[in-house]
């Protein structure tokens, strides 16, 4: 990965637009080290689509509003390193390209439409700087619209891979019974090629850190109790039963369940548990840093 200099005091703000949430990373350069503020998040459930694939106008439109709102929380922080990111729904859409346009008007910065293997790559190197540097790794992102794999260490990341399994795309089919998402995804997952003494799985990105929250029962999301919270494969399990079978006005009395995440939660710890049962994972470590993070690891001191 390549270093990008810059200078003490810099200021950066990198803007993930996924397919349920657009996600705001704040940070200032001290010299050695970024220091982030708190993400921020909009929900916009931009990666419901039409049955064609295409963004809505309805989706957009969300996503404009919330840019445009991103927009003056970047200005008012004093940004001036912007980066937006954009996966799976605009990646996937045919008229991705003309939203990018309308996201350009509504908050000007530099934008990247990242592959699957591209988000894959830097959430692994966002969650596993601190991680023991002998051991091997494998990060698990379930996202809206697709889920990220990928393996490695300390010094390379040698195996990525995208999946098309979000919480958003598998939402309907999850409605049609406990055991359809397992259906529908137990046979995608690769046998993963792990080439050195395994250290642990990671969980990263919202079904994730959602599910841990919910586990911590916060009434008020702390980063700090999620950065390095261990769920099993029960704990999960217990959590999708008691969500799945509970009316929408309960979900959001769940502490630690965002209301933004109350139609999808339970499709995506369903992934979680597909994943789990076909790599025998018995527990999942939970790393609030993710590919957020891992992007802005370009921006330094060399």
């Amino acid at each position: 990965m390549e270093q990008c200099i810059v200078e003490q005091g810099s200021r950066i703000g990198i803007v993930d637009l996924g397919s349920n949430s657009f996600r705001v990373l704040l940070g200032t350069y001290d010299g050695s080290q970024w220091q982030n503020e708190p993400k921020q998040l909009w929900t916009t459930q931009l990666g419901k689509r039409h049955s064609n694939g295409l963004l809505t106008e309805e989706a957009m439109e969300r996503g404009v509003q919330a840019l445009k709102e991103i927009e003056e929380v970047l200005t008012d922080y004093g940004a001036t390193i912007r980066i937006g990111l954009a996966t799976s729904a605009i990646r996937e859409s045919g008229n991705g390209k003309d939203f990018l346009e309308k996201a350009k008007q509504a908050c000007p910065m530099e934008y990247r439409v990242l592959s699957g293997e591209e988000e894959a790559t830097y959430g692994f190197i966002g969650a596993t700087v601190y991680e023991h540097p002998d051991f091997h790794y494998a990060t698990i992102d379930v996202g809206g619209g697709s889920t990220e794999i990928a393996l490695g260490d300390a010094n390379h990341v040698y195996f990525t891979k995208s999946y098309p399994a979000g919480a958003v795309r598998m939402q309907d089919i999850s409605s049609e019974g406990p055991q359809r998402v397992w259906e529908e995804t137990v046979r995608m997952w690769d046998e993963l090629p792990i080439e050195g003494t395994f250290g642990e799985f990671i969980g990263i990105g919202g079904t994730a850190t959602s599910l841990a929250a919910i586990d911590l029962q916060m009434e008020r999301y702390d980063p700090r109790r999620i950065q390095g919270h261990r769920m099993d494969r029960g704990t999960i399990e217990a959590m999708i039963l008691q969500l799945r079978y509970m009316s929408r006005e309960e979900r959001l009395e769940v502490k630690g369940l965002q209301p933004g995440r109350v139609d999808i939660i339970v499709p995506g710890a369903e992934i979680i548990t597909s994943l789990m049962d076909t790599y025998q994972i018995g527990s999942i470590v939970v790393s609030e840093a993710d590919g957020l993070e891992g992007w802005q690891a370009q921006y330094g001191a060399k």
